[in-house]
């Protein structure tokens, strides 16, 4: 095949099946970005268990140019949480609602993202801002909270499937 008919069929494949993706299952794990880009993550679980909004302020304060990546699947008073806070902060936010981007309970649901390349040591924000040990424990076994995290996502789902697909 001559260079042009290999840029011609380049063209239609683009036309036909959009803009190639670099690395699509990197970006679909981590909302869209590649994970070298993410400073700090917070999965379904943790979102779900705990506000991280203090955290992320100190985050967004030091680093302003970054982008907050929310996934849709997330309950919508925690989305309307960090949406106030980029507000708040004038940081650059983005809702990602496509389904490709996973959402099981140790997915990225929520990710403060740099222009480029910092590669941190880590994303955990449970890591980067531990919490003090408490001084009480919870009756609830680990499994059966997974299990209820699980079935909460297991709706949201349900739930973002039949708001997109009925209005249609």
């Amino acid at each position: 095949m001559s260079q042009s008919e290999d840029e011609m069929d380049k063209h239609l494949q683009s036309a036909m099946f959009g803009t190639p993706v670099l690395h699509p299952d990197e970006q679909h794990r981590n909302l869209g970005t590649f994970h070298e880009r993410i400073d700090l993550g917070i999965t379904f679980t943790q979102a779900l268990l705990r506000d991280y909004s203090a955290e992320l302020q100190t985050e967004i304060a030091a680093h302003p140019d970054y982008q907050l990546l929310l996934h849709g699947l997330l309950d919508q008073d925690i989305l309307d949480r960090y949406i106030k806070l980029a507000n708040q902060t004038n940081l650059k936010f983005a809702i990602r609602t496509d389904l490709l981007y996973q959402h099981e309970p140790d997915s990225l649901a929520i990710a403060l993202a740099a222009p480029s390349a910092i590669n941190p040591d880590t994303i955990n924000i449970d890591d980067r801002f531990p919490l003090p040990p408490l001084e009480t424990t919870t009756t609830i076994p680990k499994q059966l909270l997974v299990e209820r995290i699980y079935q909460h996502l297991e709706h949201n789902r349900h739930e973002y499937h039949l708001r997109h697909h009925n209005n249609q």
